[in-house]
């Protein structure tokens, strides 16, 4: 006998297999997987693009990384515990998105570090958002049972220049980030 299938029913299940795989549950932007297999289309893209045109007439195709790391977020949950931990995430999550453009890639890489793609953008409109982020969740505050809970972010931004791959970009503004820890966190440092 053969087996009715409900394409509707197939359908609906793909699309939550692949939010399964590819979307951070607690904060619905990407997960490492999703992120970095997004950036680095992108990147492969700006590359191959950026040397084909270049050769021919000088033009370069602008493509940056924002490395995002919450403050004190082991502080956090150590002191308000992990549900609060959570909403910080979620919040933060939440005013990144806001603040981005509908084609920009925002993933979460683990416990409290973001990464954002900024396609067509160069180090200087890079470094301006990363700024606006910052100064965003500066001003979040989120409600505990011990008062209001101020929240800080350090941010690294680096611009394509010549890496061989995508993770050559974001390790190194994973170092300016932490460069932006070392220096007294809650800024943005670019290399």
């Amino acid at each position: 006998m053969k087996k009715k299938y409900n394409i509707k029913k197939l359908l609906a299940e793909i699309k939550k297999l692949n939010f399964l795989a590819y979307y951070d549950e607690l904060t619905k932007v990407l997960n490492r997987r999703g992120f970095l297999e997004n950036s680095q289309k992108i990147f492969q893209a700006v590359a191959y693009k950026r040397r084909e045109l270049e050769r021919r007439i000088k033009y370069r195709i602008p493509l940056a990384v924002i490395f995002l790391d919450i403050d004190n977020f082991k502080k956090i949950n150590d002191i308000y515990g992990h549900k609060i931990g959570d909403r910080v995430l979620e919040k933060v999550a939440q005013v990144i998105k806001g603040r981005l453009r509908d084609y920009d890639i925002i993933g979460r890489l683990g416990g409290e570090e973001f990464v954002v793609t900024l396609i067509g953008c160069d180090l200087n409109s890079a470094q301006k958002i990363a700024e606006d982020l910052r100064q965003i969740i500066e001003r979040i505050k989120i409600k505990t049972k011990k008062g209001y809970l101020n929240i800080t972010a350090s941010l690294g931004v680096v611009e394509y220049n010549k890496e061989r791959n995508f993770k050559e970009l974001i390790d190194k503004a994973d170092k300016a980030m932490y460069k932006a820890k070392k220096s007294g966190k809650n800024r943005v440092v670019a290399l």
